[in-house]
């Protein structure tokens, strides 16, 4: 690079330089710079028409690839209106890089000015700057590595004085100090673990969110198997061990019937990466009087924090997996289990696909497990699933299988609706080809539409399912049971479909399952660009998970 580069340039080709590829943003004055020499770098930028929607999108993109992801948004309004996507980034732990345009260093009199480190740290993502253009390169560095290394949110505030400015100095690259190895347990409590767990007679692998970063999948099965164990995630873990005959899917709020038994039937618990949360145990129903339950988590802040434990492991979920294994091998010890055909039969005929439910479809309303159900069979079993928040959402999980945890994403760590579109955005650029499925409803779809046109202009393979019932049907369903009113959080019928021709895409309005005979044509043409699903589901049918979960108080989607 040339002695009269300017910062924004340098940054631009350093960012390249540490395996950027794609930056997701919206552009204003003063974002455009280092949007333009990322571009010039090499790095592809998709252009958002909301910034909340550009950060949903990074955010579905870096769970998915595991790279570093970009975000570029204008100061002022362009990171207020990019924080709620930022604050799911933020709680979901994603390892992400926003850069965030800044007025000049002390034009507090402008418009555009904010303090961006106490917004930013409001919703719990990392506040760097680049200070100066002689430290901008090592400002940048330490951002990158604290997003990398220790998988945190982090937003880079760059004032255009800084970007503007000419870089005088080495021309070296940076690099990423190498990631360090994975935690190691101690071995001390892997001994103990093992000597309390083989005598176990009914052991089940509970696995989240920290299991699918480390990869853990396959020793976790091997352990399984070596104890006789039955298998489970967390939602954030959803899709691991997808086609294991063992595994009872889901715990918790969107657990089947035959999940919730096996659970609660379980004297043993083994929990990586989970924290055990309210929603993965049912507020402690799924935990028996007198089980025993181990949790390996990498901080240890978290062990024993949402539950008390019997066993807190410090140690990499993947790590520790291959350490019990090899304990119990040394031991020759193995666990005889619940292992048997008839426990194998209860998982299969009550899991959600097959247990029976009382059907409420109607020749107006449709119920939207059955519609769900419906679709899953009907699209590609090749595909990557994003769900939105709000009360419909349970059903995407339960009905819409997905091939492996990297296919799923699930936009609920700060349970905004809106987020949804985005996300599908993003896996689907994360997956090129493949089939992207998102389920939303009406009111968060309605947010985030503008970033339809996004998923058209891109020629993205997107399969869109509404479920539509015309309200906010979370505050519907809790304040109809404490007798209010309702009417101020129902509206009237929108046609999403009509809606989706107009921006370029295909639709069908769905009150029967024969009204899906549109999408079957669609997918055997092979399902090319955006099709929507409008469908009118019964609007007095509340989801079972949410009465559960909101019996007395306020439910926030």
């Amino acid at each position: 690079m040339s002695n009269d580069s300017t910062v924004a340039e340098v940054l631009a080709k350093d960012l390249a330089a540490l395996g950027a590829r794609r930056c997701f943003g919206l552009l204003g004055t003063a974002n455009f710079k280092i949007s333009h020499g990322l571009v010039a770098a090499g790095v592809e930028l998709i252009s958002a028409r909301h910034e909340g929607n550009a950060a949903s999108m990074a955010d579905a993109y870096a769970k998915a690839t595991g790279e570093l992801t970009l975000v570029s948004v204008h100061s002022g309004p362009g990171l207020t209106n990019a924080i709620t996507g930022i604050g799911e980034a933020a709680k979901s732990r994603t390892p992400l890089l926003v850069l965030a345009g800044d007025v000049p260093t002390g034009n507090v009199k402008s418009n555009f000015y904010f303090e961006q480190a106490e917004l930013v740290r409001s919703v719990g993502a990392i506040s760097e700057r680049t200070y100066t253009p002689q430290s901008a390169r090592s400002d940048l560095l330490r951002a990158v590595t604290r997003a990398m290394r220790d998988r945190q949110t982090v937003v880079l505030s760059l004032p255009l004085d800084v970007q503007d400015a000419t870089v005088n100095g080495s021309n070296e690259p940076i690099e990423l100090d190498p990631m360090p190895g994975r935690l190691q347990p101690d071995q001390n409590d892997i001994r103990r673990l093992v000597e309390a767990m083989w005598r176990a007679k009914r052991p089940l692998i509970l696995a989240g969110r920290g299991a699918v970063v480390s990869d853990a999948e396959k020793p976790l099965i091997a352990l399984a198997d070596q104890l006789g164990a039955l298998l489970a995630t967390s939602i954030c873990g959803h899709g691991l061990f997808a086609d294991n005959p063992w595994s009872v899917g889901i715990s918790g709020g969107f657990s089947s019937p035959v999940a919730d038994e096996l659970i609660s039937e379980s004297d043993f618990i083994l929990g990586f990466g989970v924290s055990f949360t309210q929603w993965t145990t049912k507020k402690g129903k799924l935990i028996a009087r007198g089980a025993t339950v181990a949790q390996i988590d990498i901080e240890a802040p978290k062990l024993g924090y949402q539950m008390p434990v019997q066993f807190a492991v410090l140690g990499d979920a993947k790590a520790t997996a291959e350490a019990l294994l090899a304990e119990l091998d040394r031991r020759g010890a193995s666990g005889a289990g619940r292992r048997d055909d008839r426990t194998r039969q209860r998982i299969r005929s009550g899991d959600n696909h097959h247990s029976p439910y009382p059907e409420e479809s109607s020749a107006q309303y449709i119920d939207p497990r059955t519609v769900s159900k419906a679709v899953d069979e009907i699209l590609p079993g090749d595909r990557v699933v994003a769900s939105d928040s709000g009360h419909f959402c349970g059903w995407v999980p339960r009905y819409l299988r997905v091939p492996n945890p990297k296919a799923s994403c699930l936009s609920h760590s700060f349970q905004s609706v809106g987020l949804g579109l985005a996300s599908a955005i993003g896996l689907a650029v994360a997956n090129p080809g493949k089939l992207a499925v998102l389920g939303a409803g009406d009111g968060g779809f309605l947010m985030s539409i503008a970033d339809l046109e996004t998923a058209i202009r891109l020629r993205l393979r997107m399969c869109i399912l509404i479920y539509n019932d015309s309200s906010y049907a979370a505050e519907v369903h809790f304040f109809r049971r404490q007798g209010y009113s309702v009417d101020i959080v129902q509206f009237p019928e929108t046609d999403f479909a009509a809606i989706a021709r107009g921006f370029g895409a295909r639709g069908a309005t769905v009150r029967t399952l024969a009204d899906l005979d549109a999408v079957r044509t669609w997918v055997g043409e092979g399902a090319p660009g955006v099709f929507l699903i409008d469908a009118k589901i019964n609007p007095n049918l509340e989801a079972d998970w949410h009465a559960e979960h909101f019996p007395s108080q306020a439910a926030h989607t």
